[in-house]
């Protein structure tokens, strides 16, 4: 793996955090039988399917990420407050990412996320980054000592997926890197290791 230091990939961030069903239906006339069917159901359990897969993938690239000093740039450090954007973006492991076109994580993926790490942090997810970001003595850091993650949108299909992340803690205190997963059979999806280049501020 490449490590890329790079100071500006600071002023990129602190760019971007400064940018800052319900249905009726009438009666059924006598001479009409009520239908029975429910077209939406089999939809309904794809989505549930998809959303457990989706929390299980999210779950284990937050625990290597909070996990590992070498990777979150932290080595004396564990974060008990975990801020998690409710939008996934495409570009998260990019430095120069714009985030134009998130991707919603799922209210049930968030809670499903976090009680599976309640034992390793206080896990938050937020609609938008300035709620946890202030200045002290001119550097913009996360409120609480905490650390404020972008999620990757999943790429890839069948048992192997990349998912980018970014974790920023203050303005020198950054980190972006794509994790590889894949899912063991038997055994749920397990981080194997990263693709690409990571940057660090």
């Amino acid at each position: 793996m490449r490590r890329a230091r790079t100071t500006a990939a600071a002023a990129v961030m602190l760019t971007a955090l400064a940018a800052g069903t319900a249905g009726c239906r009438g009666s059924a006339a006598v001479s009409a039988p009520p239908a029975v069917r429910s077209p939406a159901s089999g939809g309904s359990a794809a989505a549930t399917q998809a959303g457990a897969r989706q929390a299980e993938i999210y779950e284990q690239v937050l625990r290597r990420y909070l996990g590992t000093p070498a990777e979150n740039s932290f080595p004396d450090r564990s974060f008990k407050t975990v801020y998690v954007l409710d939008q996934a973006y495409a570009d998260a492991a990019d430095p120069g990412g714009k985030h134009g076109h998130g991707v919603p994580v799922a209210p049930l993926t968030q809670r499903q996320v976090a009680a599976a790490l309640a034992g390793t942090a206080r896990v938050i997810f937020i609609e938008n980054r300035e709620s946890v970001i202030e200045a002290t003595n001119g550097c913009w850091q996360v409120k609480n000592g905490g650390i404020l993650i972008t999620l990757g949108t999943p790429a890839g299909d069948g048992s192997a997926v990349r998912v980018g992340i970014n974790g920023f803690v203050a303005c020198l205190g950054a980190t972006w890197l794509t994790y590889v997963l894949r899912e063991q059979p038997g055994g749920g999806w397990r981080v194997t290791g990263t693709t690409g280049s990571m940057a660090i501020s």
